[in-house]
């Protein structure tokens, strides 16, 4: 697991620009097996025009790349959506990572999100697992 992160730019076809990604160290395993930890490699750029099914950079679907984001911490300024995380059961102000999805830095648990509008304009954000 490396301890430093170094960022480099590279070619995002599916955003047709330069992006900056870094590796930042990965998450350690828990279970009984030693499993090797291993860095992610993280797209600094990751956010609203990331709705395609695969991201060209790592293989995955985008969601993975915004977890990836938000469990580094590389990225500050977050939009966030205040409900209670399936998780922990805590309601706290989770960062949407897209439409669908928004991350919970209390306990990081990725959710299933939408918001409920009421007849009389107000709105309520319920969360969920899959």
């Amino acid at each position: 697991m490396s301890d430093k992160t170094e960022t480099r730019t590279t070619y995002c076809s599916h955003c047709t620009k330069e992006v900056q990604v870094t590796v930042s160290p990965g998450t350690p395993r828990s279970g009984q097996a030693n499993l090797k930890e291993s860095d992610d490699f993280v797209c600094l750029d990751f956010g609203d025009k990331c709705d395609g099914d695969i991201c060209p950079l790592s293989q995955y679907r985008p969601v993975v790349m915004g977890v990836r984001l938000a469990r580094s911490g590389l990225k500050e300024d977050w939009t966030t959506v205040r409900a209670q995380c399936e998780g922990c059961g805590q309601i706290t102000d989770l960062k949407v990572l897209d439409a669908e999805h928004a991350f919970c830095s209390l306990c990081g648990t990725t959710n299933t999100w939408m918001v409920l509008e009421f007849d009389d304009n107000g709105k309520v954000a319920v969360t969920g697992r899959k």
